[in-house]
């Protein structure tokens, strides 16, 4: 009987093996094996074998085959060798594929691939906490599309739009509106107050009304007074909870009722500062707080301040922020939205409305 001679691939020596036998039969003889096809994960194993001709081969394999040249004489042992080596090199190349996930994402030791770890250096560097960075950006970095620094920092957008999210500015809104800025002291709350008077004003067409409760630092109602005289709106002064009662209730014709307070962080003072504002339960209560502070300390004011009631944030001074990442930490302590921010001196001109873009350059920086 003429010898049958075939070739057979599989993707792996067992299914190249399984199809020899099934064509042939269990006293099929190798003839020749070797590795064909190109990169990583598409290489077969291909074996030529043909037929002992103890028996006969089995008529039910419709897999591929070819004729083959005998090609001289077979050493089996060779042969067998041979397919050993395959083996050994194919089960080295899948360990390499199930660590391939880390070399292709150049992970480190800490898991990060590098595209992830240079975002949490930048953010860093850009003033934010290295705890709560890397947390954000472990974060996005499991739901991004890919690997790269795009992909990640796509992710990490999308994530700060939910940490950092706008709110609708004080002057902005319908209906009538009573706003307390609180505090503490040295972040700007009576020049914001100013700034958001003259948008409502100037933009928003509000009637406006300026009170303050703030008896503890010298001239500061000289100070709200002397911005209400150049805007030609009224102001007050309440000293406890009556005064603040009245005052508001003779502005009841005002669209805008803002509220300057005294920047106080001691403990009493906030609590006395908190039963004062009782008197206006229809108060919203804006934490104003300074974008060139640290994280850390931003973190600090704000768990002294976050049960007092604080409803929405207002950063100030971006102009002078040097690690503007860092009001991350606020975020990580309060679950608010950000109303407005101002970045400079100038009234109306340097408060905006706080909006995604604004705020994620704040943290990543423009065109990142």
């Amino acid at each position: 009987m003429n010898a049958i001679v075939k070739t057979f691939r599989g993707p792996d020596p067992r299914t190249a093996l399984d199809a020899v036998r099934s064509a042939l039969g269990e006293e099929a003889i190798i003839l020749k094996t070797r590795e064909v096809g190109g990169f990583f994960g598409r290489k077969q194993i291909e074996i030529t074998a043909t037929h002992s001709g103890r028996g006969e081969p089995s008529s039910s394999y419709t897999g591929r085959g070819e004729p083959s040249s005998m090609g001289g004489a077979i050493d089996l042992e060779s042969e067998v060798a041979s397919l050993r080596r395959i083996v050994e090199q194919l089960r080295a190349e899948v360990r390499s594929s199930k660590a391939e996930p880390r070399i292709t994402a150049g992970r480190s030791a800490d898991g990060l691939a590098p595209a992830a770890a240079a975002l949490v250096r930048r953010l860093v560097e850009r003033g934010g906490e290295p705890t709560i960075v890397d947390e954000l950006v472990r974060a996005a970095a499991r739901t991004a599309s890919g690997y790269g620094e795009r992909e990640i920092g796509e992710s990490l957008r999308d994530g700060l739009r939910r940490h950092l999210a706008p709110a609708l500015p004080p002057w902005q809104g319908e209906g009538r509106r009573v706003i307390a800025l609180v505090g503490p002291p040295g972040v700007g709350k009576t020049t914001t107050i100013a700034k958001i008077a003259a948008r409502a004003l100037l933009e928003s067409k509000l009637k406006v009304a300026l009170v303050t409760v703030d008896t503890y630092r010298i001239g500061a109602r000289e100070h709200i007074s002397r911005y209400g005289e150049i805007m030609g709106v009224p102001t007050h002064l309440a000293r406890d909870q009556a005064g603040l009662r009245e005052a508001i209730a003779a502005e009841k014709d005002a669209q805008l009722v803002l509220i300057d307070t005294a920047g106080r962080s001691d403990p009493a003072a906030l609590q006395a500062q908190a039963h004062l504002l009782k008197a206006a339960p229809e108060a919203e209560q804006h934490l104003v707080l300074s974008a060139a502070t640290g994280g850390r300390e931003l973190r600090a004011v704000v768990r002294r301040f976050k049960s007092r009631g604080v409803g929405r944030i207002i950063f100030t001074k971006l102009d002078e922020a040097d690690g503007p990442a860092g009001v991350l930490s606020v975020a990580s302590e309060l679950t608010c939205p950000v109303s407005c921010v101002t970045d400079g001196q100038k009234v109306p001109d340097d408060v905006h409305p706080a909006t995604s873009p604004l705020l994620i350059d704040l943290v990543m920086g423009k065109g990142d």
